[in-house]
């Protein structure tokens, strides 16, 4: 893969080339995405008298452009889409990386540290929690311990417009802004009414989506205040994979493994011994591995099939066989490696939510001089996500006695594998999948007060504000189709797989106090009841879970500004203030999956984790000022200085110091310099800091190092020149599972060339972090048409280039890399000399290997550990000139990535990802393309607009390329186009339309591998999947919408 490469610039080079801004984008009729140019509609400003505020800054002053990154999305970004869901419009700008969006639908377990449903957002691809999310330049309510900010809770009806500063602003706002600033504007000072709808529906009819909102406002008779509200509803029906054609092409390929883990047959699951004598001659046709190890399943009718795949003397032997039921290429398949798979048909695509969100502001002056304002806030978000089935299996495993049940329980083909075993009245375990979909129902519940005074100093330009904020955000959460593994164990084995169980709870003491349960008609998983399982006995296992957790935030803060006193060349300006900021965070987790209390019982379907809470506060300190230094001089319209710093103060990392020195130099009326250098910090938050453990489903990007396939030079590969040293120290952790046989186990089964792979880490948070710190630099220029000529002299042209570096990065150690730690020399020096020490030393007593020798849990803690570096170019041109009796115009904006670079260990060498699809280390996100477009173009005549949007993506490869060379495929080049117009019937009423991915583009494979072309003789599929978070997997959209003003 070609890597993007770039020259150092000197500091001295910096400070004098001094960036940088997103280029105006035009504000004729399309949504506007707009440089912060105070002349400009959609400008990022808000006007005070004849004075602005800019986000980045603090001080007021005419004619400003901001000396950091910026970029303004006003109204009708938001407003021609066909969905509410702030998070997908954001995500189309190349600033932005998708964080949680609205396809996680499979995502069911609340944590202290994850909110199912939740909407974030990640600039430049840092991570949710290094962008810092404003409302009206105030922080708004995090919504976890993470420290995140739920979009969805905004009231959208009220935004006006949002700012994005995407270089570091922790000097201006504090810690969190390592990424940069995303500020929500809410309209103020509304007169009137004005109502909004629309509704949106895929080209499949599914996922219908409608919103209704209103905003009113009036001044106060005596014309000194004004107050507003508004409201809104917004109610999104579910989408599904099984609807869309991409879907089912992928369900059907036959190079692909089905979407499901696990098959919904039930099944007897044979061990290692006592093993069936009559499994060879009712299965002649198939190769079982001698040492078991495989599981007869049961057809509809009874009948017992085999299905799996093992190595056998080094070649590759699937078996399956006796299978009778349909493999209709949708929900069943038979892979080209020979075995039977199954898809999960009721996935969502887009998850239904429901939001409801309530804003009411006011503002009073009580004479010229001092004034009263406050503002209230309030957010019903409810969410709805799914996963399939809890399965039987491995960990939730049930044995059944089989000396329990009658003849007539089982098949006669399971009857007689049994009776042929050497010991015939031995439990045997069973594989079943639970009969209901784990799903989960969180509601998060939010509301913010802010109420202070502002005003002036008499005879100057000092403005002041003081302000007190409050918000609460509580989550609260249920999950269904889970089940307590010990209450099922007890009804399948009380005989007959529970047929007419009855109990009562505290036999000692007859039932005192205890609950009852009852079961008619057995839960027999092999011979289901006619009509299903009765009601009873799936209450008598039902383990629904309730957690509940409350995020508090308290702030109070004092800012003014003003003018200091004249230089030669004008104003010099500064700001300063104070702020008290706390946040105290609880989770309170379900009894039943918490770590440590629930010791004789657990949920079948959800892993444990535990309570956790936190406190921390902050006090601060910061002042800015903006230094004119030469004016109406050659060569030198304007050149000033834009200096800042702050203090904090944390109770749990002590004092930190940010500071920025920023630049501008406005050559002429058409070019401009501008940029300089912030130092950013960000504290750890509650959730890095004293989160209990959790444990959670998670991917693993170096694949299992101890297959012999496994391409890493640190793998057990053979290849490699200490692969057989560390093959011994993986089998001594095999040997730790509990089962001699473990490692006998994995290494005849079939190995995975695959640097990709699932793990079940158990996460800690780590009370002795400190912060993290990040040098940003930025540099750019800024060009308007000096033509008066009609083609050119709406010509805008900006190109920026942005360089951030972070060292002592707060994240979990990556899974991969508590792999190496473990297994590679250069961290466990032990691995070449003694496997069994090896296998003692910290690092590998935090790697587990499960009893079939495959990777278990993955113990991880919150580090300093890691490093990362973003550097890149903002591009973005805009042009507008008179055609025929309307306005044509266009906008590009492109962005283009110079380095993505990542480290997790100190000593590591840091690799640079641009090109491929990316990382989570360092809690980064996914989508490192080499370059991203979006463009725009426009034609508005009269009453009339027509606009068409271009989003383009190029090929990239697979995360692993980045460090060795592959044969997987990350994903091919995407591009996708969306259509929307207006049509002004009345003065106050508009009519908007659309069609995103107008041509109903399906999105790219990811992650597959054309190598893998033998799979009948590997086991080895080329696989794939779709991604829905960086392509669109929805398919075509329409919408409608209506704006009546009164």
């Amino acid at each position: 893969m070609r890597k993007a490469s770039g020259k150092r610039v000197g500091n001295g080079g910096r400070l004098l080339l001094s960036c940088a801004s997103s280029a105006l984008i035009f504000a004729v009729s399309q949504p506007a995405l707009a440089q912060d140019d105070s002349g400009v509609s959609g400008a990022s400003s808000e006007k005070q008298g004849d004075t602005i505020i800019v986000t980045g800054s603090r001080i007021a002053r005419k004619d400003f452009d901001s000396n950091s990154p910026a970029v303004t999305v006003d109204q009708g970004l938001l407003e021609n889409t066909g969905t509410a869901a702030l998070e997908v419009s954001l995500n189309r700008l190349p600033q932005f990386s998708p964080a949680k969006t609205p396809t996680a639908g499979g995502d069911i377990q609340p944590t202290a540290t994850n909110t199912p449903g939740s909407a974030t957002i990640s600039l430049r691809g840092l991570g949710a929690n290094r962008n810092l999310v404003l409302i009206d330049s105030r922080r708004s309510t995090p919504s976890n311990a993470s420290g995140v900010v739920d979009i969805s809770t905004i009231p959208s009806a009220a935004i006006e417009r949002i700012e994005i500063i995407s270089g570091g602003a922790s000097a201006t706002y504090g810690a969190d802004a390592i990424a940069g600033v995303t500020n929500f504007i809410l309209k103020k000072d509304v007169q009137g009414l004005e109502m909004d709808g629309r509704v949106g529906l895929t080209q499949e009819g599914d996922g219908l989506e409608y919103q209704f909102s209103g905003i009113m406002g009036a001044d106060l008779p005596d014309g000194r205040g004004n107050i507003s509200l508004s409201m809104s509803v917004n109610t999104r029906e579910a989408s599904y994979q099984r609807n869309r054609s991409w879907y089912q092409d992928l369900w059907a390929d036959p190079n692909i493994a089905g979407t499901q883990f696990f098959i919904e047959n039930p099944g007897i699951f044979f061990g290692y011994d006592n093993l069936p004598t009559a499994i060879s001659s009712m299965f002649p046709n198939s190769s079982l591995p001698s040492y078991g190890g495989y599981t007869a399943y049961a057809n509809t009718d009874g009948s017992a099939f085999v299905n799996g795949s093992w190595t056998n003397g080094g070649v590759y032997t699937p078996y399956f066989e006796g299978y009778t039921g349909s493999v209709d290429g949708t929900e069943y398949k038979v892979s080209n490696a020979g075995t039977l798979s199954q898809n999960n048909t009721s996935t969502y695509l887009i998850f239904p939510s429901t939001r409801y969100n309530i804003f009411a502001r006011g503002n009073y002056e009580i004479n010229d001089w001092i004034g009263v304002f406050a503002q209230g806030l309030f957010s019903q978000v409810s969410t709805h996500t799914r996963q399939e089935p809890g399965p039987i299996t491995s960990g939730w495993s049930v044995a059944i006695d089989p000396t329990t049940l009658d003849a007539d329980q089982l098949s006669a083909d399971m009857w007689e594998l049994l009776n042929s075993r050497p010991d015939p009245d031995a439990p045997f375990e069973m594989r079943a999948m639970m009969p209901e979909d784990r799903e989960g129902f969180t509601d998060v519940m939010t509301y913010n007060m802010l109420a202070g005074f502002e005003g002036s100093i008499p005879g100057t330009d000092w403005t002041w504000d003081a302000s007190v904020n409050h918000g609460v955000s509580v989550t609260s959460s249920r999950q269904t189709g889970i089940y307590s593994l010990e209450r099922l164990r007890t009804v399948l084995n009380s005989g007959n797989f529970g047929e007419g169980f009855s109990a009562t709870g505290n036999s000692k003491d007859n039932g005192f106090g205890a609950s009852t349960a009852t079961c008619t008609s057995g839960l027999n998983f092999f011979i289901v009841p006619e009509g299903g399982f009765s009601e009873d006995c799936l209450d008598a296992i039902r383990a629904d879970l309730k957690n509940r957790s409350t995020m508090r935030q308290t702030i109070a803060e004092l800012n003014l500004q003003g003018k200091l006193f004249d230089l030669p060349a004008g104003e010099l300006r500064g700001a300063f203030g104070a702020s008290y900021r706390e946040q105290e965070y609880e989770f309170i987790n379900d009894t039943l999956t918490s770590q440590g209390t629930s010791f004789q019982d657990q949920a079948l379907g959800i892993y444990p984790s535990a309570d956790s809470e936190g406190y921390y506060n902050v006090k601060e300190v910061y002042g800015e000022l903006l230094v004119p230094l030469l004016a109406d001089k050659p060569f030198a319209k304007a050149l000033s200085l834009e200096l800042g710093g702050r203090i904090s103060d944390y109770s749990t990392t002590g004092t930190s110091y940010t500071y920025k020195v920023l630049g501008e130099w406005e050559v002429n009326d058409w070019m401009r310099f501008r940029g300089g250098y912030n130092r950013a910090e960000r504290s750890p938050n509650i959730g890095e800091l004293y989160l209990s453990s959790q444990e959670t489903f998670g991917y693993n990007y170096a694949g299992d190092p101890c297959s012999l396939a496994n391409p890493l030079s640190w793998s057990a590969n053979p290849s490699n020149a200490n692969g057989n040293a560390v093959r011994a120290v993986c089998e001594q952790l095999m040997d730790r599972s509990g089962d001699s046989n473990a490692k006998t186990t994995y290494y005849s089964g079939t190995q995975s060339n695959s640097t990709f792979g699932y793990a079940w880490p158990t996460l800690v948070g780590n009370a002795d972090l400190t912060t993290e710190k990040a040098d940003t630099w930025t540099a750019g220029v800024v060009l308007r048409s000096p033509f008066d000529t009609p083609a050119l002299s709406r010509l805008k042209l900006s190109i920026d280039w942005y360089d951030i570096y972070t060292k002592d990065a707060i994240a979990p150690l990556s899974i991969a890399a508590a792999l190496q730690q473990c297994l590679d020399p250069t961290y466990n020096p032990l691995v070449l000399t003694n496997a069994s020490a090896a296998a003692d030393t910290v690092f590998c007593q935090n790697i587990e290997r499960n009893q079939t020798g495959a990777q278990g849990t993955v113990y991880l803690t919150y580090t300093n550990s890691g490093r990362f570096r973003v550097q890149g170019i903002d591009t973005q041109l805009d042009w507008a000139m008179d055609v025929g009796p309307g306005t044509l115009s266009a906008n590009v904006l492109v962005n283009y990535l110079i380095k993505y670079k990542s480290a997790a260990l100190p000593t590591l060498p840091m690799v640079d990802y641009v090109g491929t699809l990316g990382t989570e280390e360092n809690a980064l996100n996914f989508g490192a393309y080499e370059y991203r477009v979006l463009t725009s173009l426009n034609y508005s005549v009269g009453k009339v607009q027509l606009g068409l949007q271009w989003q383009h993506l190029p090929a990239v490869e697979d995360s692993a390329e980045a460090t060795i060379a592959t044969t997987t495929v990350g994903a091919s080049a995407y591009d996708i186009f969306h259509f929307n117009g207006s049509y002004a019937v009345a003065d106050n009423f508009t009519i908007r339309f659309g069609v995103e991915n107008l041509f109903n583009r399906a999105p790219p494979l990811t992650n597959y591998n054309p190598a893998n072309s033998s799979a009948a003789t590997t086991g080895l599929l080329s696989g794939g999947t779709y991604s829905g978070s960086l392509y669109d997997t929805s398919g075509r959209r329409f919408y409608l919408g209506a704006n009546v003003k009164f």
